[in-house]
């Protein structure tokens, strides 16, 4: 059965959407993934896997609203990975929108993927409750600022608020993209945010994920960074980094 993974901030421009579908991307090479796009306004994930989006596509929204069957909204990208696509209906889930419907059908895939994981955007709303009253765990990515740190400090907040519908979600840990550590800022922030992860019940990733012009071209190319550059040191730091989250989630 699939372990069910959000990756969520409450910041813009962190990263986040790169983090999951290169971390999607090289996992699939073993395994299989399926990425779920619940960032209806930017639809980053859609457009990272080269998913064009029509009139007729198919999209959470179609299933948590209309009755659509989650299988009739799966667009494969390449071998072993799979995607759900989004729209900007997405960004406007009604109130009502059930997480029990949304794991009900999620449970209908559960066992043709080894992970799934799903994007929200990073302004907090329906999809991100729904997101985490659904998943088995949850991946924090933060760049090195004080933006950043008190973004965290709001995901705090909203994972404490989700534990009566999801008690058992995990925080898998907090990631560092754009690391950069020679910064009085960057160290002072990284001393607090392992204050803050300690209240997370979890910690910072040993490995963090550099800066490079590369991790932008690669996903205009629509493809991972580990295909598209699998010598540059950014392709080494996310096998690191998937190598240490997998140990996590089999502890």
């Amino acid at each position: 059965m699939a372990q069910i993974i959000t990756c969520i901030t409450e910041k813009g421009g962190v990263g986040k959407t790169s983090i999951l579908f290169n971390t999607s991307w090289e996992l699939s090479k073993k395994k299989k993934i399926l990425m779920i796009d619940l960032d209806g306004q930017e639809a980053n994930l859609t457009y990272f896997c080269g998913v064009k989006k029509t009139d007729n596509m198919k999209t959470m929204f179609n299933v948590l609203v209309t009755g659509t069957e989650l299988k009739d909204t799966i667009v494969n990208v390449k071998e072993n990975l799979d995607l759900i696509p989004a729209k900007a209906e997405v960004s406007s889930l009604p109130e009502n929108s059930s997480p029990g419907k949304f794991l009900k059908q999620l449970n209908t895939v559960t066992n043709n993927y080894d992970y799934i994981f799903i994007d929200v955007s990073p302004t907090p709303n329906k999809s991100h409750f729904i997101a985490l009253c659904v998943s088995d765990s949850v991946i924090i990515p933060m760049l090195p600022d004080g933006a950043s740190l008190k973004a965290l400090n709001g995901i705090a907040e909203s994972i404490s608020e989700v534990k009566f519908a999801n008690r058992n979600l995990k925080v898998l840990g907090i990631l560092y993209n754009r690391n950069e550590g020679r910064t009085n800022l960057s160290r002072e922030v990284k001393e607090i945010t392992e204050k803050l992860a300690v209240e997370l019940e979890t910690t910072t990733f040993n490995t963090g994920i550099r800066q490079a012009v590369v991790l932008g071209e690669n996903v205009m190319m629509h493809e991972g960074i580990t295909d598209y550059a699998p010598k540059h040191p950014a392709a080494d730091d996310y096998r690191s980094f998937i190598k240490e989250m997998e140990e996590r989630i089999n502890e």
